[in-house]
């Protein structure tokens, strides 16, 4: 009777640690592999895509792999970001991301990358903003001299940083081979063992934890 405890348990323990084991920047299904590794910090970005995007996102590297020669269909839907503190997120599309009406990209004192997003602003359930809005400026100073007119706003007629994001990124489509792109998570201020990627299969919800490689 002892002995057969013991193997209840060792198994039961056993079955435990498999039930809690983490998959570190890629995990696989029966019908796709998934590889990825997260860019957390406004540096690492911007050595990718060339812009912070203001400190406010954290970009997913990610390779798709279909199994067995069968289509994926791959949606931006199906990828949600979670992090401790019970932050949610899905990926922003290109256009999401530089539209006037979602967010401001800014060439100012702070460089392209920074935000002058008005207060409260909520961005895919993640809240950013606060503090007080600007004041607009007369085109003239109190010496009637001409005042430097705003930089251009990337959101609005700046397409570089659009074309860019859009090359990169993770196409949505049906493939049998393997497709690498880029998600954009619209969070912040997280690091690697505070975040979690969830992806859905219609056979439920597999998830991919990050780690430096």
């Amino acid at each position: 009777m002892f002995k057969r405890l013991v193997l209840i348990a060792l198994y039961a323990a056993a079955f435990s640690a498999a039930k809690d084991e983490k998959s570190y920047n890629q995990v696989s299904t029966d019908t796709v592999t998934l590889m990825g590794k997260a860019y957390i910090t406004p540096d690492a970005i911007k050595q990718l895509i060339g812009s912070d995007l203001g400190g406010h996102f954290i970009v997913v590297e990610l390779t798709v792999s279909p199994k067995a020669g069968k289509p994926v269909n791959i949606q931006l839907d199906s990828f949600t970001l979670f992090a401790e503190g019970g932050d949610r997120t899905k990926p922003e599309t290109p256009a999401e991301i530089t539209a006037p009406s979602s967010m401001v990209l800014k060439q100012g004192e702070a460089g392209i990358g920074s935000f002058g997003e008005a207060p409260g602003i909520k961005w895919s359930g993640v809240g950013f903003g606060g503090g007080s809005p600007r004041k607009p400026k007369d085109d003239k100073d109190k010496a009637g001299k001409d005042t430097p007119k705003p930089a251009p706003q990337a959101g609005e007629n700046d397409q570089t940083l659009k074309a860019t994001l859009e090359k990169k990124a993770l196409p949505e489509k049906e493939t049998s081979e393997p497709v690498t792109g880029l998600l954009y998570f619209p969070m912040e201020k997280k690091k690697l063992k505070e975040i979690v990627m969830f992806y859905d299969t219609p056979n439920g919800k597999v998830r991919m934890y990050f780690r430096d490689k």
